[in-house]
């Protein structure tokens, strides 16, 4: 029980906030009216993460899955960033 408490609070962290930087580095117009609300949604985001490692099996489950999102909202960010 304890592996997926730390997996979702350690891992969830980075994905809510790789997530939502996804989301303000795809809308570059709208993206600093998006600020805020972006803010104000990392919370309820990471809660919603720490609460949905309960739904896994085991915690080596949930620390492979939640890192695996991290590195694919990583990579995708990274890809985007790139020139060209």
């Amino acid at each position: 029980m304890i592996a997926r408490c730390l997996a979702g609070t350690l891992l969830g962290f980075p994905l809510a906030a790789l997530l939502l930087a996804l989301v303000l580095h795809v809308l570059p117009e709208h993206g600093q009216a998006f600020l805020i609300p972006a803010l104000i949604l990392f919370f309820p985001l990471w809660t919603a993460f720490m609460a949905g490692a309960y739904l896994f099996r085991s915690g080596p489950r949930a620390w492979l899955v939640l890192g695996g999102a991290n590195l694919a909202v990583f990579v995708a960010l990274w890809a985007l960033r790139l020139p060209g």
